[in-house]
């Protein structure tokens, strides 16, 4: 007794141009879902484009050309043109997006963070480094440059100059008078004679001090407010950065923005921003494609 196809079978076969012998040798009792779905890993173009035309939810989708395997992402990601490509970045987790920084040279990546905003490269050094190495690594020219910005209040620097720890402040007073501290007369009048200087000398000599109590002051300074972490320039920053091998690096540049990650990203060529970009969630990845990217699914599985 043979197979008997209804109907809507038959006019459904047809539409694939699937023969009705072919039907019942190879799909027999098979649903629709499961014959477009053969039909279409095969290359079917017109299976394909019956299954864009029936889909209702992201699940079925998924279902037809099995989304949740990462080749296949990656298939259909490589289908695309580079700017719609680039739309699924910023679908990605950060840390997807970290990972696929490990495909460019630690050169390429130290420069990029030349553009990235001020506050950002911060966010990456402070997690990089702890906070304390982050001031000994300050070139003696920047703690200078630190005390002549005009961001800086002078009265900043006043409170926290007064509340030095008392071995450094000794230092300090020693090296200027090459008097042993003990013997310095009313220290303290010393000390309220250099605040009171106006602001222009004030900072002069602050700028010209002994570089290790620049760096107390600097340490006092941004430890309290890290804002004034941004008087210092990008390169400094970057040279620090330059100091670790590309695989310590990296990881701290999760402290970037998601925007700015996804900017870097875009710079991969197409073949390696599409494995970075095959990372991301299935059900994010099917919903984008129902939002008017489903013609890719036949230029991918046309290919």
């Amino acid at each position: 007794m043979s197979i008997v196809i209804d109907a809507n079978m038959i006019l459904f076969a047809e539409r694939l141009h699937i023969s009705s012998s072919r039907m019942v040798q190879d799909y027999g009792l098979k649903t629709i879902d499961e014959i477009i779905e053969a039909e279409a890993a095969q290359g079917n173009s017109q299976a394909v484009n019956y299954a864009r035309e029936m889909f209702s939810s992201s699940d079925k989708l998924i279902k037809i050309f099995k989304l949740t395997n990462v080749e296949n992402k990656f298939v259909l990601l490589q289908s695309m043109d580079t700017l719609t490509r680039e739309k699924v970045l910023p679908l990605l987790e950060k840390d997807d997006l970290v990972m696929g920084l490990y495909f460019f040279k630690q050169d390429k990546l130290l420069e990029m963070l030349k553009e990235v905003k001020i506050e950002e490269l911060i966010n990456v050094v402070l997690d990089a480094f702890p906070f304390e190495q982050i001031i000994t690594l300050i070139p003696e020219e920047n703690l200078a440059e630190f005390f002549q910005s005009n961001e800086l209040d002078k009265y900043v620097i006043a409170n926290e100059f007064k509340n030095m720890p008392h071995e450094v402040m000794s230092q300090f007073l020693e090296g200027i008078t090459g008097m042993a501290y003990g013997k310095i007369e009313n220290p303290e009048e010393m000390i309220e004679g250099i605040i009171s200087l106006p602001e222009d000398k004030f900072k002069d000599f602050m700028s010209s001090i002994d570089p290790d109590v620049q760096r107390q002051l600097v340490y006092q300074i941004t430890k309290k407010e890290q804002k004034y972490l941004q008087l210092f320039d990008n390169e400094m920053y970057i040279n620090m950065l330059n100091t670790l091998m590309k695989n310590d690096m990296i990881p701290s540049m999760i402290a970037l923005e998601q925007e700015t990650l996804v900017k870097m990203i875009s710079r991969l060529p197409d073949d390696l921003m599409s494995i970075v970009a095959s990372q991301v969630d299935t059900q994010n990845f099917a919903k984008f494609l129902m939002e008017g990217h489903l013609d890719f699914l036949k230029q991918a599985w046309m290919m």
